[in-house]
């Protein structure tokens, strides 16, 4: 589902592009009523970046506030956590366009408040068909469907690394509590502890390391070593009581 955000100091506006969301949802040019939903409706920035998770969003967004953050601010937090995001700036303030570029916003539009509320209705339609048109596309292409392990470099951050190209995540020796990813041209190190990933792709071979079985290239049963990469360039070692897991996740892959 599609979630609509709307960040607006005016009321009347606020209820208008509230009004046009629910409309826009069951009257469009489609058979169907699109799948989308008013998520959350404020005037609190902080609000808005609090609630944001790993989901699809459609944030239509004022951007002066009254407030220390402005919605430039909630949008960059929206690009840095949001699975899927549009972003919408609806704002009297054109000035502030620059700044979303130099912040790699990407907004999907920059409506001026300006212009009569029949013209913003007007384009705000558009722009929720076409937004809506995206969403559909991604969620149908390989990205969505492609596996994807999730980790968070600083707090409230999150990015992620396509499983297909992840090989294993270890523990950092000498360090406390760091973690690193180690994948197809991957070397990433973070802030974690290995007993608190949990992901039912990865398979831990020993004390200090969490393997992606999918990516062995050759397991070594004799000498308890697992392979990764094309070259067989990297290699863990798997412990004694951990083989048969390992061997019974490759028998159950091999034959499913």
């Amino acid at each position: 589902m599609l979630k609509v955000i709307i960040l607006e100091n005016d009321d009347y506006q606020a209820d208008y592009t509230e009004r046009l969301v629910s409309q826009r949802k069951l009257i469009n040019a489609t058979p169907n009523s699109y799948d989308i939903e008013l998520y959350l409706r404020t005037n609190d920035p902080q609000k808005v970046i609090n609630s944001i998770k790993d989901d699809a969003y459609l944030a239509i967004l004022d951007i002066e506030l009254d407030n220390q953050l402005s919605g430039i601010d909630v949008a960059e937090q929206i690009r840095k956590k949001a699975e899927f995001a549009e972003i919408i700036f609806v704002t009297a303030y054109q000035e502030y366009l620059p700044y979303t570029v130099s912040r790699r916003i990407e907004p999907f539009d920059y409506i001026s408040k300006g212009k009569q509320i029949e013209s913003i209705a007007d384009r705000l339609r558009i722009d929720i068909d076409e937004a809506y048109a995206r969403y559909q596309n991604y969620m149908n292409s390989n990205q969505k469907h492609q596996e994807k392990f999730t980790y968070e470099p600083t707090h409230g951050v999150k990015r992620q690394v396509d499983f297909e190209n992840l090989y294993y995540i270890e523990s950092v020796k000498n360090t406390n509590r760091r973690l690193r990813i180690v994948g197809k041209d991957i070397r990433i190190e973070y802030h974690g502890e290995l007993g608190q990933v949990n992901n039912k792709h990865l398979l831990k071979v020993n004390q200090s390391t969490l393997i992606n079985p999918k990516t062995i290239q050759e397991f070594n049963r004799k000498e308890r070593i697992v392979y990764f990469g094309a070259n067989r360039e990297l290699k863990v070692t798997v412990s004694y009581r951990k083989i048969k897991s390992l061997v019974d996740f490759l028998e159950k892959d091999n034959n499913g």
